[in-house]
């Protein structure tokens, strides 16, 4: 990591919209306008900087971490994830779950961009918070169970990451169907892959049982066809294609592109 810079120490003048700003950068996303969000998050940072509003910095920090991720920008996503956990290391003096997802968000950048080993202690410091202050079907445990287990994955602890996978399937269930469902059995399917590599063993079955458990959820006709779920279907359509679902994969990124057309 590199050498960690923090803003508390200042005397702060005054706040930036953060909701506004994030209502805003929403918008942008679900119409696939990169270049335009990342000009929203680098202004309102340096507004955030000028105002010495580190509560406030530290929001625009976590999401230009988790934009720098989706982007593949390691070296704009691991410096936003320093300066994130310097200003946690002075503001964080309790439990907070702003304060854990944002943990949380340089946890899966760090596991990202090859610093699994480093990203486990702030898994660690998300679930403590996350599974004592958050309701049992809260979304927010699904996707953290989702992020955790492919670290776990990574460093070969399967049979932990199977039982995330199981907890974020279970709290998805618990609410209806909705678009994570269909990561979680994607990843489920590459959790296999990895495991029978590693292991000499054959899962062609069972990604294949997974793989259409996926699709199906993506097929509902029930789920909201919005940026969320684009962004769904352009991440599965990736796995779809490293197993040689090409008529999948294409279908949907032609339903991704059509709802960022709109």
């Amino acid at each position: 990591m590199t050498e960690e810079r923090c803003c508390c120490s200042k005397e702060a003048t005054g706040t930036i919209p953060i909701l506004r700003i994030i209502t805003k950068l929403d918008a942008l996303l679900a119409k696939n306008d990169t270049a335009e969000a990342e000009r929203l998050l680098c202004y309102w940072e340096s507004e955030a900087r000028a105002l010495n509003d580190s509560r406030g910095l530290c929001e625009i920090l976590s999401e230009q971490i988790g934009f720098y991720r989706t982007e593949g920008k390691a070296k704009e996503g691991l410096r936003a994830v320093d300066e994130a956990l310097a200003i946690l290391s002075c503001i964080d003096v309790g439990d907070s779950v702003s304060n854990a997802t944002v943990y949380l968000n340089c946890a899966t950048t760090m596991k990202a961009f090859g610093k699994v080993q480093d990203a486990m202690q702030y898994y660690d410091k998300a679930r403590s918070v996350y599974e004592s202050l958050l309701p049992k079907d809260d979304f927010r445990l699904a996707g953290f169970y989702n992020n955790y287990a492919t670290a776990l994955c990574e460093l070969g602890r399967y049979e932990e990451a199977r039982n995330c996978y199981g907890k974020a399937i279970d709290v998805i269930n618990a609410k209806g169907n909705a678009p994570e469902l269909a990561v979680t059995y994607v990843n489920l399917a590459q959790l296999a892959y990895d495991e029978a590599k590693a292991k000499g063993g054959e899962c062609d079955d069972e990604v294949d049982r997974l793989l259409n458990l996926a699709y199906a959820c993506l097929d509902d006709g029930e789920l909201e066809r919005d940026g969320n779920y684009a962004n769904t279907c352009r991440k599965c359509a990736q796995a779809f294609g490293f197993f040689g679902y090409f008529l999948q994969k294409e279908e949907l990124e032609l339903r991704a592109q059509a709802i960022y057309n709109k």
